[in-house]
């Protein structure tokens, strides 16, 4: 058998499928002009977790507004949870009613590129798309450069069909926003990050550094109050990787961990959907790795628990900057990394903290964080202050409030678009 013999029933049934979706939509595009359009409905970066910006707008015009919101899963732990707190859910098991709710829905978010598009009933000019993005920072670049010019294409054609995408400072506003989305200036708004709204609240990030719930969670009675919490976040590669950590030079996992323990500090790290390791750093008694089965963890709430942010090129890094803590970096394939993703920034002189290659190193950074917090915060707060001003420098901290009114002004617009 041929190749063209052998792929043919595949692309057959593709192009089915393809027409069937078509005439379900072209049957269901009159639900949009029947129905008030007066519905927000939330999505993820995927469709089985519950975090990042959708998530903290959500929850907040839920308790806060009057507007009719909805989260869309297909997680079975995070039905349960909405279930558990009052909180309204559309998933694939009622069909109805997400057809129903997507008629009348006049407003969709995402974090990503990616909205909710049941039957293409998303897809009207009277149905704004939102995105909120999911992080900003040097290595924002939609596609790496040795991609083709197609790739880049349809990454910028994506981010498109979004009416508004979300930005959090003027540079990106006003650079960034065209030269690597493609976006024209009516499609670029300035409303910040949800998520990082708490990060400015120090009554409640002292009280979360201090009792650490999230760490409890995860480690049980092993934590006290003078237990330290090291989180780290390394980000996902164009190209096969292990876990940059355990490329350090006389890394050695037994060693690492035993120094975890003599220090009292617990050690939490995830990465990236996009693209995982190959090889990855396992369990310990004081090492936890979050993986897709932890659908509710998220980063931002661990944030506010974290003494050290051990990263490389993870956005994480500017909004950890917010609350002026210690970071360090583990880079071993920075050269690489910089010819097959590149950055939009100069990297290393931007990094708010010391970076290392071997693990003694490691060690010897972490003994003087603790030993001298402050003083190493202070070493690089001009970098800290630099990334800032470049990534997340909004005038209005209480960014769910700017969302609030941007939305109401969105709901209330009974103009053809």
């Amino acid at each position: 058998m041929n190749n063209k013999n052998k792929y043919q029933p595949l692309e057959k049934s593709f192009s089915i499928k393809r027409v069937i979706k078509n005439i379900i939509s072209i049957i269901l595009s009159p639900l949009k002009y029947m129905f008030p359009k007066k519905y927000i409905i939330f999505s993820g970066t995927n469709n089985y977790i519950y975090n990042g910006n959708s998530r903290y707008l959500f929850e907040y015009l839920s308790h806060k507004s009057s507007y009719k919101v909805y989260w869309f899963t297909r997680s079975k732990k995070v039905k349960k949870y909405l279930s558990k707190n009052n909180l309204n859910y559309l998933s694939y098991l009622n069909p109805i009613k997400l057809i129903i709710i997507s008629s009348m829905a006049k407003i969709v978010i995402n974090d990503g590129d990616d909205y909710l598009n049941i039957f293409g009933l998303s897809d009207t000019k009277k149905t704004y798309k939102i995105s909120l993005f999911h992080g900003y920072g040097p290595k924002t670049v939609l596609v790496p450069p040795s991609s083709n010019s197609k790739s880049k294409d349809l990454r910028i054609d994506r981010i498109n069909k979004f009416d508004f995408v979300n930005f959090t400072s003027d540079h990106l506003a006003d650079n960034v926003s065209h030269e690597v989305f493609g976006l024209p200036k009516n499609k670029v708004v300035i409303l910040g990050f949800p998520r990082n709204d708490n990060f400015y609240d120090h009554h409640l990030t002292s009280k979360a550094i201090n009792t650490k719930p999230v760490l409890k969670s995860l480690f049980k009675d092993k934590v006290d109050q003078q237990s330290k919490t090291i989180l780290y976040t390394p980000t996902w590669r164009p190209y096969s990787y292990d876990l940059p950590i355990i490329l350090s030079e006389g890394f050695d996992k037994h060693r690492f961990n035993n120094f975890l323990k003599s220090k009292n500090i617990f050690f939490v790290y995830t990465t990236h959907s996009a693209h995982r390791p190959d090889a990855y750093l396992h369990d310990a008694s004081n090492i936890k790795y979050i993986d897709e089965s932890f659908c509710l963890y998220d980063t931002n709430e661990m944030m506010l628990e974290t003494d050290i942010l051990l990263n490389d090129y993870s956005t994480t890094s500017v909004e950890f900057s917010i609350l002026k803590r210690p970071q360090l970096f583990c880079i071993p394939d920075y050269e690489f990394y910089k010819q097959k993703k590149g950055f939009i920034d100069d990297y290393i002189n931007t990094m708010p903290g010391a970076c290392f290659n071997d693990m003694s190193d490691f060690f010897t950074l972490v003994s003087e964080v603790l030993d001298n917090h402050q003083s190493y915060v202070k070493k690089f707060e001009k970098q800290r202050e630099v990334l800032l001003d470049k990534y997340y420098n909004l005038p209005n901290v209480k960014s769910m409030e700017v969302y609030n009114n941007f939305l109401g002004n969105l709901l209330d617009d009974n103009r053809e678009k």
